[in-house]
């Protein structure tokens, strides 16, 4: 069972609509490097750092290194887990 905390905090990350575009984006492209994200939507970089930083600690997210690039994508094992949870929870 997930704590009330996790469900907060998926929950907050979602509420942004450019986090969305970003969620949106990495389901359309898989994985994408983050600067590309970045130039995608014209944002500031340490406003994508922001986004992707929250949807990485929701588990929307999941990142990894190559060198000094990160890459991003979604996480669908930690969403399975959040959603299959939160249906507990509600039904």
């Amino acid at each position: 069972m997930i704590n009330n905390d996790t469900y907060i905090k998926f929950f907050k990350a979602l509420a942004n609509e450019e986090r969305i575009e970003i969620i949106k984006l990495l389901k359309k492209n898989g994985e994408m490097f983050a600067q590309d994200i970045e130039r995608y939507f014209y944002l500031e970089q340490s406003t994508t750092s922001h986004h992707l930083n929250m949807l990485k600690k929701a588990g929307i997210t999941k990142s990894r290194k190559d060198g000094r690039k990160v890459f991003y994508s979604i996480d669908a094992n930690s969403l399975k887990l959040i959603f299959d949870s939160f249906d507990t929870v509600v039904f």
